[in-house]
């Protein structure tokens, strides 16, 4: 017959049949489920077909003793409350029992309700116990979770204590700011902020957190390589049993947006800028074919003047160099405005082979023959959703400044990586090299340190570069050379942000 669900279930082990049935009654009457045994060997039996809460185990019984069986129960179940009972002059044993991890001991003869209330007691412990133990558990698989959150969101999260003095640091934030834990702990949070941006906005964090409960605003924050970035910082109070501990902030990283509504301004800039350059090109081709003309003529007639003939050369080269250039304006704003993109599956490295043989045949053989150019490719299939006529004319105009960097020869180096989502570009040359603060300007109209074009290459390079939902960055340094990368997503929906970071995870940031 099984036992019913629901209630403590008491095992009886003794060999005084009076006693056990005596005790059977007693539990019963306080709600107890009751098991009994009257000898070692069926008490060993009986706890293992029923498995009890609680064993009154008599210490002297036939055919196994209560100390062996004991020593049975403990071995099966640690957990099971067993009270040991033993009659006068007996004590030693008890003792030995409770070194073998007995619960507890009655001495004979006792009352019935002391026994009944032992039990309760400590049931009751072990139960509070146990969900003392479920507690804590949860309470580490919580922190185990918060920690891993933590780790794996992208905003930084710094906490102090009451002083503001920095105790904690995610991963995100080491990310940011370039500082370990270990460096920045103990520092005043105010570190981290840019002396002026702090100035601007709020004097001091903490303080304002407690008179305020929060602070939120956007800052501009200092970086361990001296370097800045945009943030959106929040800030909240930290409470332990009603007293004030000290602040958590929360920082999300603004450069990439504010990278990407730079990049909006100027695609805008663009447009507004190539409705007025194509009026400006059409009235200057207009006086050039007046200039033109006219510098022939005069030609013809002085043919017998070598001064004159020198000023008409002048002239006419000019007016050339200008046709070329108004032509070249002309041509990027009718690709700005009319060329229709055709996205399909194409190979990059065919593609930057055919842009590399254009380049070559566009210049002049000694210029070609004093550069040496290498392609490394990863051998790894690198097909990505493009325009091929489109990326050509990228992977083209940058070829072509690099040759041109190197008017006294040198080495270009295009590099072909396949990342998680994308495929990184990378061209280096050896030239002149661009300064600081023209690094800025580069993609801007008209723009450019050649002594011919009219600046329109890299901009047209942009352009080309965001219809396909990339990214590109420079790097250069005067007389050094300069290296130009390029993130070019394998899949057309993919939005440039998700081009951005699959990139910056594969081991590049743009």
């Amino acid at each position: 017959m099984g036992i019913p669900e629901g209630n403590d279930l008491v095992l009886i082990a003794d060999d005084s049949v009076i006693l056990n049935n005596m005790l059977k009654d007693v539990f019963e009457d306080e709600g107890f489920e009751v098991v009994q045994a009257f000898d070692g060997a069926e008490c060993k039996s009986t706890f293992l077909q029923h498995s009890p809460d609680l064993v009154l185990l008599d210490l002297l019984m036939p055919r196994a003793n209560g100390i062996e069986a004991l020593r049975f129960i403990k071995a099966k179940s640690p957990k099971t409350i067993v009270i040991v009972m033993t009659g006068q002059g007996n004590e030693r044993i008890a003792v030995k029992a409770m070194k073998l991890g007995a619960d507890d001991y009655l001495r004979k003869p006792f009352g019935m309700p002391a026994v009944v209330s032992l039990a309760r007691r400590l049931i009751d412990r072990r139960r509070a116990g146990e969900e003392n133990l479920k507690i804590k558990k949860k309470a580490r698989q919580g922190e185990r979770y918060l920690a891993h959150l933590a780790t794996i969101i992208s905003e930084a999260i710094i906490s102090t204590d009451g002083n503001g003095r920095i105790q904690f640091i995610n991963r995100a934030a080491t990310r940011m700011w370039g500082y370990t834990l270990e460096e920045l702990k103990g520092k005043d949070i105010h570190f981290l902020v840019r002396g002026e941006a702090r100035t601007l906005l709020h004097r001091d964090l903490v303080k304002e957190t407690i008179k305020a409960g929060k602070v939120e605003g956007e800052f501009h924050f200092r970086k361990k390589d001296n370097g800045t970035f945009p943030g959106y910082l929040s800030t909240s109070i930290v409470e332990e049993g009603g007293r004030y501990r000290g602040i958590v902030a929360v920082v999300a990283d603004l450069s990439r947006l504010s990278e990407v509504e730079r990049r909006l301004k100027q695609s805008e800039k663009l447009a507004s800028l190539g409705k007025v350059v194509e009026g400006i090109a059409h009235e200057v081709r207009n006086c050039l074919t007046s200039l033109g003309g006219f510098a022939l003529r005069l030609q013809k007639i002085t043919a017998g003047d070598a001064t004159c003939q020198r000023y008409t050369g002048v002239i006419l080269e000019d007016v050339a160099r200008l046709e070329s250039m108004v032509k070249e304006i002309e041509g990027y704003v009718r690709f700005s405005k009319f060329y229709t993109f055709r996205f399909v599956k194409t190979d990059v490295v065919s593609v930057i082979e055919r842009a590399r043989d254009r380049a070559v045949q566009r210049l002049p053989p000694e210029v070609v023959d004093g550069v040496t150019l290498r392609l490394l490719d990863g051998q790894e299939p690198a097909a990505i959703d493009a325009d091929p006529e489109a990326l050509e004319e990228v992977f083209f105009n940058l070829i072509l400044n690099a040759y041109e960097a190197m008017p006294r020869g040198g080495r270009i180096t295009i590099t072909i990586k396949r990342l998680k989502a994308a495929v990184s570009v990378t061209i280096t040359d050896t030239g002149v090299g661009i300064h600081k603060e023209d690094l800025k300007e580069i993609f801007n109209p008209f723009f450019t340190s050649k002594t011919t074009g009219a600046g329109m290459g890299l901009s047209k390079v942009l352009l080309l570069v965001e219809e396909h939902r990339g990214a590109i960055d420079v790097a250069s340094e005067p007389g050094k050379g300069t290296t130009v990368e390029l993130f070019l997503p394998t899949e057309r929906l993919m939005t440039p942000m998700y081009a951005w970071d699959t990139a910056s995870s594969s081991g590049s940031s743009p």
